[in-house]
């Protein structure tokens, strides 16, 4: 047994669930001398026949059943190990985004790109929503291989490379059902109106959207996070100023005004990758995102 090749034991099992050695071939992706060669040499090294040979085909003997039944054990051991190879021969490519990033609108070109021109076929790619600080610590620790984050992040890293996807301003958010919506609305109008934003956006950022604001809202109010911004401005007595392409962006329900072109205070998203990335795809991934915003 010690002698038998892991490539006979692969051809021998096939032929197990076959009628014929050329049948077994195909499966086997090879030719129909070589099933031969193999199962002659296994033949050899066990001492005895294990097909009896036909005009219509081959049947297994009693001692290829008994083998076959040994074998067991190692067959499974042998898919496990062909498996892993298989495995580690595809690349893993994590891509991880800023949960307040609505992804697949603020950059459309990236999955169509991907898909259309099939840069990386054989990549199995991971997708992670998390906060922006641990999109940046993923792609140091190398959990993340490219990263997109708000712009106004403050990454101060020398081994962080950085490209911004895109720049603009925040707007001011409303229901639909709120007053707010009508003709001739000027930024004066929000001044009646309570900001709602997040405590997290308060607290890391020193209140700086709300005093850069061109106007003074009538008070704040504060929620623990974006899922409950929708929740108050559906009454229609809020508004609120958020970073460009957050998921409440996209909300039927939630209208939005541009700030004056005076508001100078531009903001948007950024890729972010560790310089010493060695996964062999990240290269063509970035290609197909500056390929998108070119």
């Amino acid at each position: 047994m010690n002698n038998i090749s892991l490539q006979q034991i692969q051809y021998f099992k096939i032929a197990m669930k076959c009628s014929s050695f050329s049948q077994a071939a195909k499966l086997a992706y090879t030719t129909q001398s070589t099933i031969s060669k193999n199962i002659a040499a296994l033949e050899k090294i066990m001492g005895e026949p294990l097909f009896t040979r036909q005009k219509k085909g081959i049947m297994p003997t009693q001692r290829a059943i008994l083998l076959d039944l040994e074998l067991t054990e190692i067959y499974d051991k042998i898919d496990l190990l062909l498996n892993n190879t298989r495995q580690s021969k595809q690349e893993r490519v994590s891509i991880g985004f800023c949960q307040s990033i609505d992804f697949s609108s603020s950059i459309p070109e990236f999955f169509s790109l991907f898909r259309r021109e099939n840069y990386i076929p054989t990549a199995v790619i991971k997708l992670q929503c998390c906060e922006n600080s641990d999109v940046v610590n993923g792609v140091l620790d190398g959990s993340i291989d490219l990263g997109f984050i708000l712009s106004d992040t403050n990454i101060s890293n020398p081994n962080i490379k950085l490209h911004t996807i895109t720049s603009t301003e925040p707007q001011i958010f409303f229901s639909v059902n709120s007053p707010l919506n009508k003709s001739g609305l000027t930024i004066n109008d929000f001044a009646n109106y309570p900001i709602v934003t997040t405590k997290y956006l308060i607290e890391k950022n020193d209140y700086r959207m709300i005093n850069l604001l061109p106007f003074t809202p009538k008070g704040i109010e504060i929620v623990k996070s974006y899922d409950d911004i929708p929740i108050y401005l559906a009454t229609g007595l809020y508004v609120t100023l958020l970073r460009p392409y957050v998921n409440l962006a996209n909300n039927k329900n939630i209208m939005s005004y541009k700030l004056p072109d005076s508001y100078h205070y531009k903001q948007g998203i950024t890729m972010i990758w560790f310089s010493h990335n060695k996964n062999k795809y990240l290269k063509r991934i970035l290609s197909i995102l500056y390929k998108a915003n070119t």
